[in-house]
């Protein structure tokens, strides 16, 4: 099993959600596990409860930090982890990889620079922890990726040099809302540039190959919820 942590303040659904729809047209079992602060995810079912059960979802399964499941029993397991009101050091030293997501938002990236304080705080044996950026909804301006990086430089993280951009689209906005509403996941609308991320973050976090990869995308692309 390979699994992954994907941490930060700002939100990473969509993201998060194509991964895993993605991973999940290779044929493997796919676990998605609900960390957020208010358990965001809750919200994709039609019945919107204070807990996740262990549900499939669109190809794969979900579930939240509280709901028993075994992540052992699936290929791939994906932690979106935004809180420590539960969760155990644990997680962090069984997982591969380890992903900050953001935006350019000051507010969500100074928030994420404290809640990375916090964690060493509560747990100093993490210090230096390898951890790969991935920017969303970046735009053209003098805010790069680089200046981004000069709010968190100061943390004991060895901050990996490949960099993942996801720039903003209208068309990306549009497709996640309308994807909630109706829960369902389509992704044959979102832009080339998102479609090209998802691909390369998969690529090198699973170690598939990138034929492959593309296949898995265009069966999702086809596969209706």
């Amino acid at each position: 099993m390979k699994s992954w942590i994907f941490t930060g303040k700002s939100d990473k659904r969509d993201l998060l959600l194509y991964i895993c729809k993605v991973l999940s047209g290779t044929g493997k079992r796919v676990l998605l596990v609900d960390m957020t602060d208010g358990r965001k995810y809750r919200y994709l079912a039609s019945s919107v409860k204070n807990c996740i059960p262990l549900t499939e979802y669109n190809g794969f399964d979900i579930c939240d930090g509280i709901t028993a499941a075994e992540p052992e029993l699936y290929d791939y397991c994906l932690y979106d982890l935004e809180t420590m009101h539960f969760g155990s050091i644990e997680i962090w030293k069984r997982v591969d990889a380890v992903m900050w997501v953001t935006s350019y938002d000051r507010y969500e990236v100074e928030n994420s620079a404290e809640w990375f304080s916090h964690l060493f705080l509560r747990w100093p044996q993490l210090k230096s922890l390898r951890i790969q950026p991935v920017f969303i909804r970046t735009v053209d301006s003098f805010l790069t990726p680089d200046y981004i990086m000069g709010y968190v430089e100061h943390l004991p993280i060895e901050w990996s040099k490949e960099m993942v951009c996801i720039p903003w689209c209208e068309t990306n906005e549009i497709v996640q809302m309308e994807n909630e509403h109706a829960q369902t996941l389509r992704m044959g609308r979102i832009s080339r540039s998102y479609k090209k991320a998802i691909l390369s973050l998969i690529v090198n976090l699973a170690g598939l190959s990138m034929p492959s990869t593309k296949k898995a995308l265009r069966s999702a692309d086809r596969r209706r919820a």
